[in-house]
């Protein structure tokens, strides 16, 4: 696999990491909205921090066994009322406690704007991928002179004599009869032409070579 198509689905992957925590809320909430009952939840806590009303509460028994505590932060007309009545309206999957939105909840945009901001980031790493890309020269063509060695990392096009370089870097991809070596800015392809090589793929390699 060629080092800009692993960037590549790098990106993807992470599009895909970064993105997913909204796809689920969102899919939460409509999952509320077709299959959710409502319900009066038990408050057992209460408490006003930073602005944010914060109920905290169990479903009963028929919703969650466990009697696991959530919370919500409501407004303070819902908050105030939760408080005097002891309950709380909440909608909620009846096989799925965590999936439940409070009557009064106040909704979070935190999510959404970090989600944003992520998005932005990986678009400006992709745009600098395809521009460090494009910069990438033609890719060369060579006749190996000796066998393909191992080498210490790193990339070389130095000029023994003539059309002869020596040539050196990662193992881009091997066909028979042929190795493609990727340099820090370009690939040549080497035609070993009866010679051998016994370095693997992204493996560090040397050559030397004619160009053509």
């Amino acid at each position: 696999m060629k080092r800009r198509t692993r960037y590549v689905l790098v990106l993807v992957v992470a599009a895909f990491l970064v993105n997913l925590p909204l796809l689920h809320s969102s899919w939460t909430d409509r999952k509320v909205d077709r299959s959710g009952v409502d319900v009066y939840a038990t408050v057992v806590d209460h408490r006003t921090v930073g602005g944010q009303h914060l109920v905290s509460f169990t479903f009963p028994r028929s919703i969650d066994p466990d009697q696991r505590t959530w919370q919500a932060d409501v407004d303070a007309t819902t908050y105030d009322r939760a408080v005097d009545s002891g309950e709380l309206d909440v909608r909620v999957v009846r096989d799925t406690p965590s999936a439940y939105r409070a009557d009064g909840q106040v909704a979070s945009n935190a999510l959404l704007v970090m989600t944003l901001v992520a998005d932005v980031v990986l678009v400006l790493a992709a745009l600098l991928l395809w521009r460090l890309g494009g910069r990438r020269r033609p890719q060369l063509r060579a006749i190996a002179v000796e066998d393909v060695e191992r080498c210490a990392p790193g990339s070389a096009l130095d000029r023994i004599e003539g059309e002869t370089f020596l040539i050196r870097g990662e193992v881009l991809s091997l066909e028979p009869g042929q190795v493609v070596l990727q340099l820090s800015d370009r690939s040549v392809l080497v035609y070993l032409d009866g010679h051998h090589n016994a370095v693997g793929h992204q493996q560090p390699a040397q050559v030397r070579a004619r160009l053509v």
